[in-house]
């Protein structure tokens, strides 16, 4: 079996055994899942550092892209679980990362080209930071969507045993501004070294093209987000809607405008 399978099936697994605390009431499974996702999380940083010794691209098309994205999603899951123990993200986390580096162990080699120019390390920071930034934005997304779920049937006080496995409102409230707070400054600085690549590279800091204007309007609303917890006290429900809308246009820009008009840039990267 390709080494490259074992993360992926470590995410399936993982999903599995949440599946179960979740709809079967058992009561070991999230802690399972957990350590498998971990698990899978050592093996798929291992394999990552094996491409990258080998000198392959590992943001160099949509397989690998997805596949780095992942590791940085489940990384950020793992470091809220050990600070707030939220299992119930888990659930979410790990069907997600299973999806993600699908592609990348089934899709048959050579058929999405890799763009070699992304072998340039600087390249590759500006893409870790960005995708290391949409991670904890991801980890927030769903917090938010929990929040508003969990908000919304405790005021029709439909209290049933499912509600009961969600963390508290402060809990969800809190990840989704720890998130934030620590996926902002990467985002920013991700974007500002993609600046300078850019006029190294194309000779211009700037393009004005959908794909670069839909990056800017990404980063303004997370400011707007960030300043909003900061100075204007913004949090719960208002929060919870910020970080459901920042992710939907993380994901507008990423796969619908990365398709119609990437610009100077392939698939995913910025």
């Amino acid at each position: 079996m390709d080494f490259y399978w074992v993360p992926v099936l470590c995410y399936f697994v993982a999903t599995v055994f949440y599946m179960g605390h979740l709809f079967m009431n058992q009561k070991s499974g999230s802690r399972i899942g957990f350590y498998i996702v971990v698990l899978g999380t050592v093996f798929q940083a291992a394999s990552l550092a094996v491409l990258f010794v080998r000198g392959v691209p590992i943001a160099g098309g949509l397989d690998t892209t997805l596949y780095l994205f992942a590791l940085f999603i489940t990384m950020a899951f793992i470091g809220s679980q050990l600070k707030f123990n939220a299992p119930i993200i888990g659930t979410f986390v790990s069907p997600l990362a299973f999806i993600m580096t699908l592609p990348h162990v089934i899709l048959p080699k050579g058929m999405i080209e890799h763009d070699p120019s992304l072998t340039n390390p600087w390249v590759l920071v500006h893409i870790v930071l960005i995708l290391l930034g949409e991670a904890l934005f991801t980890v927030a997304f769903i917090s938010g969507v929990l929040y508003i779920f969990e908000e919304r049937k405790i005021k029709s006080k439909h209290v049933g045993s499912f509600l009961r496995k969600l963390p508290s409102l402060t809990t969800l409230d809190r990840i989704n501004h720890i998130c934030l707070l620590t996926g902002f400054p990467l985002l920013t600085i991700g974007l500002a070294l993609g600046l300078l690549l850019a006029k190294e590279i194309w000779g211009e800091y700037w393009v004005w093209g959908q794909k670069e204007t839909w990056s800017m309007v990404t980063w303004l609303l997370y400011a707007i987000l960030l300043h909003g917890r900061l100075s204007s006290g913004w949090k719960g429900k208002k929060a919870a809607f910020g970080a459901v809308l920042g992710f939907g246009i993380i994901l507008f820009t990423l796969f619908v405008i990365g398709y119609i008009s990437p610009g100077q840039h392939d698939f995913l990267e910025y």
